[in-house]
Formats: C-alpha cells, structure tokens, sequence
C-alpha cells in the first residue's frame, strides 16, 4: 500500500499530501463503544457480538486511547456476517476511502481482459494490442517511460516493474522541471486545490524527468505509477474510460452499488452517510475529511463501505466476481521475495492465515483486507485514524486485531 507521508502542517508542503481540510471541523467521530450489529441479526446478536464490541474498543483503548477515530470490522464467515464498530452511528453501509484496495479492482480488470483474450499479461508495453493496430502504450514521447520496450503487463502487476511511484516520492532536484524536489502530485494541488488528475498526465510526468526505481524484473518494488499505467491499459483495451469499465464489468454484476472511483478533484468529501477521517502525525490528530482524492487514478482512488468491500474480496478470491478460477489462481501466486501476487497478497497474523487481500492506506483511513478460502472467512477492518508516526506498527497491529476477531469467531462455531 502506499505510505503517503504527511506533515501536520494544514497547507499542502513538499512531500506531504494535506488537502485543505476544515480548520474548524467537529471531531463527532470520537471514540465510543457502540454495541455490535449484526448482518444477518439472528446469528451473531448476544454473547458473540458483545465480544467483537469488546475486543475492538479494548484494542483502541490500548493503542489510541485519547484520540480521535476507531475501528470497524466486518466479517463474512459460515455462520453469518458479523459486524461491530467502535464509532458511533457508523454502520456496514457507512463510506470510507479504501485506498490501495482500489489495485484489487484494477488487477481484476486486467484479468478479465486476459481471459477474454483481449490481452497478453505477458506482453511488453510497447507489444501491439491482440486485435488492434495500436500498442499498449502510445509510441510518444508523453508515454515514452524508461525501460518501457521491456516492461511487461504482468511486472506492472506484480510491481516488479521498477517505475517510479509519483504518489510517495520526490521528484530529484536536478531535473529542470518546476515540480524538482516535490511530490508531483503535491505541486500540482499547490498550484490548484481542485486540480483532477489524469493518467496520461501523471504517466507523462515519469517520461518527461525519465526517473525509475529500477530495470523491469530486478525485483518487488511497490510503486502506485504501476497501476496508473495499469489503468491507461485497460482503458486502451477495451475502449472504455477505467471508472465505466470497472463499474460495467465489476461494480454492477456483483452488487457493488456504494462504490465508486474518484477521478474528479472537486469530490473531495465521502458521500453520506460517511465515517470521519484523521490523520495522526507528530503526535497531532488533523481532521482529513476534505481530500482530494483525484491523484491516485487506477491505484487508489476508491470510495467504499465495508459491506462492499469484504463482498468483493470474498467474490473475487472465490473466482466468482467474474474473473475466472484459472485466472485468480494467478493472481495468488508469490514470488519467494515478496508477499504480492498479480494485484492480490499474501495476509497473516503471526502462524494464524488471514488469506488474500490487500491494504490501503491514505489521509484520514488504514484498510485491512482479506479472504481466506480454507476457512471461507473474509473480513474488512478499517481504521479511521492513519497513524503516520507509526505506521509499519500500526499495520501489523490491524492484522493481529482481524486475527484475534476472525479466533474469536471461530470459536463460537465450535473451531478449534
């Protein structure tokens, strides 16, 4: 997932990504101890609920007593949905900004355009479209990226591709453009708050300084530019602009009416009802619920709700979001060096298997992500603090909480 570092400072500085928030917004979000509720409500109502309540509101405590923010979680399990936050009035229909879980969404597409054989993810970027007189990539300087004759679609999924990550790195302060030793990405919101940013904007930026990371199959290397290619991909696949294309083939079929990609710098507030967002750094909680989320097309940019969310990662890992098992196979398959699969990663908690999913993380929201086909468990755990003095810490914690949750749920079916 990204890491996106930001300072406290409530004017967007070089390298960090504050979105003029409101100075003055109420924190009506802070820490409460809501009884659980439950999706179906005979299944998980009394003893279980009480204690999913208990286990997320005493993990908080332990950790961010005192500030503002909290947990929610919903579980897919065999014995029903269980579901409990420690805000209030947050429920499983409440948005957030699911962040990098946005990659799975973008992977899938990609996928799907493989099984139709309308791509080749093994094919370099500058091979031509099966079908097509075109490449994957227009052959101009605009899209002329290092090493891009030797990329291939599946390096890009797998971040393997060693691009450039726009969204967490500075650009070098030799290169004679007017964003050198900023963040494009934050120089461009200096310039305007509202600015949308677009693919071929953001992919031009990386031809136009020629910085990479490193040759195309060095090694793992996680980079959100690979995705914003990504996107551009599909979208010259299939004709379709990335928003339509994922909602047509992946949003619609599979029920995922409370979502949607944001490509519009002037969306920068969660449609209601929404969970409240802050951002801890420095020791200091910043209210984030005004952000401009424009800047991470095809790797980051999603709005969600929990019940969609662990819907789709449940759909996808099974081979029933329409991605078929042969390919999601695929997309679960690692490297020895990494954990990242083809837009899917490996999740655990200590020895305890949390499955496939993936993080995100952005202003104002931690997601956790996961489905586990051998015990046919998923579940979505979001926090609606990012801890960015701690957040490697604060990953691994959110992990061994879903872990604790999923334990206990299992042990009121009997599991060992």
């Amino acid at each position: 997932m990204p890491l996106r570092r930001k300072r406290a400072e409530s004017q967007p500085p070089a390298g960090g990504h504050i979105m003029h928030h409101a100075p003055h917004l109420t924190r009506r979000h802070l820490l409460a101890l809501a009884a659980a509720t439950v999706l179906p409500a005979p299944l998980a109502m009394g003893a279980a609920a009480d204690e999913l309540s208990r286990l997320l509101a005493e993990r908080w405590t332990a950790r961010y007593g005192g500030k503002p923010g909290g947990l929610t979680l919903l579980a897919l399990t065999p014995r029903g949905d269980f579901f409990a936050t420690t805000l209030e009035g947050v429920t499983a229909k409440s948005h957030f900004r699911g962040a990098s879980t946005t990659k799975t969404f973008t992977a899938a597409a990609i996928m799907l355009l493989d099984q139709r054989g309308l791509l080749k993810i093994d094919d370099v970027l500058t091979a031509t479209m099966p079908g097509k007189s075109e490449p994957y990539l227009p052959d101009t300087p605009a899209f002329a990226i290092p090493h891009k004759a030797d990329i291939t679609i599946r390096q890009l999924l797998s971040h393997r591709a060693g691009v450039f990550d726009l969204a967490n790195q500075d650009i070098p302060a030799d290169k004679p453009v007017p964003y050198a030793g900023k963040r494009y990405v934050d120089w461009a919101v200096e310039q305007d708050a509202q600015h949308s940013f677009t693919k071929p904007e953001l992919i031009g930026v990386v031809a136009e300084t020629q910085v990479s990371n490193a040759a195309p199959g060095a090694g793992y290397g996680y980079s959100d530019t690979h995705y914003t290619l990504l996107g551009e991909i599909v979208e010259r696949v299939s004709g379709l602009p990335l928003d339509q294309f994922k909602r047509t083939e992946l949003l619609t079929p599979n029920g995922l009416d409370d979502t949607q990609f944001i490509i519009d710098g002037h969306t920068s507030k969660l449609p209601p009802p929404a969970i409240g967002a802050f951002s801890l750094e420095q020791g200091k909680a910043i209210p984030m619920d005004d952000y401009n989320y424009s800047y991470d097309p095809g790797s980051g940019n999603v709005f969600t709700t929990p019940a969609d969310l662990v819907r789709w990662i449940r759909l996808l890992v099974r081979g029933e979001a329409g991605v078929s098992k042969p390919q999601v196979a695929r997309m679960t398959e690692v490297l020895p060096d990494s954990h990242y699969g083809l837009g899917l990663s490996t999740k655990s908690a200590g020895t305890y298997d949390l499955g496939y999913g993936h993080n995100g993380g952005t202003p104002g929201f931690l997601t956790d992500l996961a489905y586990n086909p051998a015990n046919d468990m998923g579940y979505v755990l979001v926090s609606s603090l990012i801890d960015f003095d701690d957040l490697r810490g604060q990953l691994g914690w959110m992990d061994e909480v879903a872990a604790e949750a999923l334990q206990q749920i299992a042990k009121g079916q009997g599991a060992d």
